[in-house]
């Protein structure tokens, strides 16, 4: 979901794509049949600003891995990875236009534009290593958010949204968990991937209230990411 990326022609189209997937457009995707409390709809809102923009980010990621690689295959299965994430910015648009307006964050969007760029990486092992590290990150968000007792499992509307997009990524990462496995079991690629999630806790920190207010302990859930940066496991 978030692998971004950052280099030369792909750090341009990133940049000036990401957040502004909601209003233009989104009226005719518009998720009908929501039902969250005011509390958990705003909550929403606010948190799907950094999930949608992560989906757009790993499209353009997974063309761009898809197109360099030559085993025919494997290029493959990464353009049918980019096409999930887009239907994923579908899904999440659609359900953002059906929640109240976030407020504008100038912080959050710089912090963002910082953490997509400094996902990719010229060496494809190391941009590999860090989408498992981050996309495996969004499965144990994921898995949290639509946990049974949680707000958002009360709506099934949302709960489905959020199980297809937990179930593709998922399988996102086995995959991109076979393509980097040649640095990911290393001592550097362990290290790749501690980074990278240290990162994500930084972006996420700035939606810590709206994880609190869908029952989610910020502190624990970013205390796991971080335990868990180098398993490779999405749950």
């Amino acid at each position: 979901m978030l692998g971004g990326l950052g280099h030369q022609d792909g750090a341009v189209r990133s940049s000036a794509a990401c957040f502004q997937l909601s209003p233009v457009g989104a009226t005719e995707l518009r998720i009908e049949g929501v039902r969250l409390s005011a509390g958990s709809a705003g909550a929403l809102a606010e948190l799907l600003q950094v999930l949608s923009c992560g989906e757009e980010s790993a499209a353009l990621a997974f063309d761009h891995l898809g197109n360099s690689r030559h085993e025919r295959p494997l290029g493959s299965a990464l353009a049918g990875i980019a096409a999930d994430e887009r239907e994923h910015q579908a899904l999440l648009a659609g359900l953002g236009a059906s929640l109240p307006q976030p407020r504008q964050d100038p912080s959050l969007e710089a912090t963002m534009r910082r953490f997509f760029m400094r996902l990719a990486d010229r060496d494809v092992l190391v941009h590999f290593v860090r989408i498992v590290a981050i996309d495996s990150a969004v499965c144990h968000i994921l898995g949290a958010l639509r946990c049974r007792g949680k707000p958002l499992a009360s709506d099934d509307r949302v709960g489905s949204i959020l199980e297809r997009i937990h179930h593709d990524e998922a399988r996102h990462v086995a995959i991109a968990s076979r393509c980097a496995a040649p640095l990911l079991k290393s001592a550097r690629g362990r290290e790749i991937a501690a980074d990278a999630r240290e990162q994500l806790t930084h972006v996420l920190r700035l939606r810590a209230d709206s994880l609190d207010s869908l029952l989610v302990d910020p502190d624990r859930l970013f205390s796991r990411l971080r335990a868990n940066a180098t398993a490779g496991k999405a749950i």
